[in-house]
């Protein structure tokens, strides 16, 4: 239904003010598509961890719409529309509907003069009550978006202390935010969803794009694009179906090695331990952890060693591969988008003077590298390399090459939210046309390093992997290049906006978009407000034991929470997660197997594997691994039970014996070492090993 104004005034509507907090505006001009004559600003965090996060978007001007077609023509798969508009320059827009791949359909719309002056176009949508949107990537928030405003702009961002958050009143921390993106923000941003209505929908823009999604009014829904040009793809159809089609174009997770899908450990630098100085503190952690791996005889397949660089430096290095290959442990080592300047243990020290030299850095508008200040709050500067610039991109594959012949079985592949709204790219990009689609040029490389390594090298034993925090849709989206990705920086509590509670939701909101390769961080990376508790770490061990990789990872500030550094009762929790898991790991390799070849997701949200089933659509905490597994993991501090809903049927926990029917809600008691997961009566999705059974 469109508006009856062909026109609105904009005046300086404020996409997100610089806490993170939305701010209200007025509605905009709801019509099928809009375009604004003016100007935008958009302005984002110089420093801190939060470079290149959205601070404000500002925008202002007159908003004309689309009005009636002149002519139509058919070309080839689909049709041409010239159409007025409501500006009263004579503006034309020309509108073309083309058949797509496998059922889809796509829209495109393209002003006629643009002349540098439209910097917004908008396409709204009725939306019938009760519709869900769900998907958009890595949100934390919610597995449903209806009745929220957001942004799509791949962000950095950290945990409101929870005594700030839970203060009651608070006019500004309300609860999931995350300071300072708010609820919606997202490492991981998708620019696709999956209706209720039975349809999907692709942005197929890379742009900064702001979404009312049934926001500002519960009839409609809009996606406005900081440009002058819209493409979007409609598929129509049930979830699977919609989801197997959108997925076909952006892109799926490749399949692991088997390898990859076994327990893993994670040994971060401190921030005390990034510095020459502190290298050999780094090393002595790192020996210890092989150490203890040895003597506890734990079930480990790979071990990451983030500071590898400061080993190299030390003179450890080959040592350190040589005895994790004596193991049968595969090494793993760490690379970022951004270079320092400053010396630390995550980067060759040699690197930033390279790109410089060479020319592989971003540019400003002056044409000189554009430095910033290090997210990691060091003294150095930093810079971004530039994966427009084939002589760049040629130089970073060299360097992921050199690791893994240096022994270094994978990786992970780390920022890449750092792209300023006024960088300069060698294709001559602007960074608001880059923020988003970095990601997908940065795992492109180094999927093209894999494969060139593989020709290359036709004898090595090395099936290299890697699994990345920064992500973006497209056609290909970075997920075509992936192994996998995490969920950033999880804070080490149990909060809901960004500790354990924020987990299922971020997984199953990417996972039906192709991410569905999810690593997990046992215990929570972030530890800035303290050392994360024991009983943390073993719900967590528990918590991620049935998702499809198993990895303990964390903290800069109080070091890596390794289960010895614990006790033993945590130590023996931690093995029997692994143990659960590696049980699992064939089903695992089955179920993503058939999620390359069709998108449909290892873990499930219970939205799309019951989809007839309201109380089932709510459900954020419970997630279905498989077609046939339950997994309703206990994320409450302090908590001996949980209510789990059980969908219809009968479920079985496979480790007491215990049955329940549904549909139906039951409080389930659940001590430390108890994860709540249920087979479906009649199935055995994997063997339980005997020391897990509790009868």
């Amino acid at each position: 239904e469109q508006s009856a104004l062909p026109i609105s005034l904009r005046p300086a509507n404020v996409q997100r003010a610089p806490t993170g907090v939305d701010v209200p505006d007025l509605p905009p001009l709801y019509a099928p598509f809009t375009f604004l004559v003016g100007t935008s600003v958009n302005l984002v965090y110089p420093v801190t961890f939060w470079v290149g996060n959205m601070l404000a978007s500002l925008s202002v001007g007159v908003e004309y719409r689309l009005e009636e077609v002149q002519s139509i023509e058919e070309i080839q798969h689909g049709v041409e529309m010239r159409v007025s508009t409501s500006d009263p320059s004579g503006r034309m827009a020309t509108l073309t509907v083309v058949a797509d791949t496998i059922g889809t359909f796509k829209t495109s719309l393209r002003l006629d003069p643009v002349n540098n002056d439209v910097p917004l176009v908008t396409a709204a949508f009725a939306s019938p009550e009760g519709e869900a949107f769900h998907g958009f990537g890595g949100r934390r928030d919610r597995i449903n978006q209806r009745g929220q405003d957001f942004i799509n702009w791949a962000e950095e961002f950290h945990q409101t202390p929870e005594a700030v958050a839970n203060q009651p009143g608070n006019p500004v921390f309300e609860e999931n935010f995350q300071f300072p993106t708010g609820p919606q923000g997202a490492y991981y941003v998708q620019s696709l969803f999956i209706s209720s209505e039975d349809y999907g929908f692709l942005l197929e823009r890379d742009e900064l794009s702001h979404w009312r999604m049934a926001s500002d009014r519960d009839d409609a829904w809009m996606v406005e694009v900081a440009g002058p040009e819209l493409d979007f793809v409609v598929a129509p159809g049930s979830a699977p179906k919609a989801i197997q089609s959108l997925t076909e174009i952006t892109g799926r997770h490749r399949l692991p090695p088997e390898w990859a899908l076994g327990p893993m450990l994670s040994e971060a630098v401190q921030s005390s331990e990034n510095s020459v100085l502190a290298y050999d503190q780094y090393d002595a952690k790192v020996q210890e952890s092989i150490n203890m791996m040895r003597d506890l005889d734990l079930p480990v397949e790979a071990f990451i060693f983030e500071g590898w660089s400061g080993l190299q430096q030390l003179g450890t290095y080959q040592q350190v591969v040589d005895d994790l290959n004596e193991l049968g442990v595969r090494p793993m080592t760490y690379y970022r988008a951004f270079l320092g300047q400053q010396d630390d243990a995550l980067e060759r020290p040699e690197a930033f003077e390279e790109a410089l030299a060479n020319d592989y850095m971003v540019k400003n508008a002056l044409g000189l590298p554009y430095i910033f200040g290090s997210p990691l709050l060091t003294t150095g500067l930093s810079a971004l390399i530039d994966f427009t610039n084939p002589e760049a991109v040629r130089w970073w594959k060299d360097g992921i090459k050199r690791g893994l012949a240096e022994g270094s079985h994978g990786f992970m592949q780390d920022f890449g939210e750092q792209t300023f709204p006024d960088m300069v790219f060698h294709d001559g990009s602007t960074g608001i046309e880059m923020h988003n689609r970095y990601a997908v040029l940065f795992h492109k490389a180094t999927r093209e390093a894999f494969d060139e390594f593989a020709a290359e090298n036709p004898d090595s034993d090395i099936e290299p992997f890697f699994f990345v925090r920064n992500g973006y849709t497209g056609r290909k989206g970075s997920a075509h290049y992936e192994s996998a990705s995490w969920p950033g920086d999880n804070t080490a509590d149990w909060s809901r906006n960004s500790g354990i509670g924020s987990v299922i939701p971020d997984m199953l909101n990417r996972s039906i978009g192709g991410a569905y390769g999810f690593v997990t961080e046992i215990g929570g990376y972030l530890d800035t407000f303290g050392r994360p508790p024991k009983d943390l770490v073993i719900r967590w061990s528990h918590h991620a034991s049935l998702m499809p990789v198993y990895r303990l990872h964390g903290g800069p500030v109080n070091g890596t929470h390794m289960p010895w550094r614990y006790d033993m009762e945590t130590v023996e929790e931690w093995r029997r997660g692994a143990i659960r898991h590696i049980a699992a790991q064939p089903l695992i390799m089955r179920l993503w197997q058939e999620a390359t070849e069709t998108g449909m997701p290892i873990t499930r949200p219970l939205w799309l594997a019951f989809p007839d089933d309201a109380e089932a659509a709510v459900q954020d905490q419970q997630f279905m691994l498989g077609p046939d597994i339950l997994v309703a993991p206990v994320v409450e501090a302090g908590a001996t039970s949980r209510e789990v809903y059980f969908p219809q049927g009968c479920w079985r926990h496979p480790e007491d014996g215990s049955e329940f029917t549904g549909p139906a809600s039951e409080t389930i008691q659940a001590p430390l070492d108890y994860l709540p997961y249920y087979f479906r009566c009649g199935t055995q999705p994997f063997a339980v090993p005997a020391e897990l059974m509790r009868q």
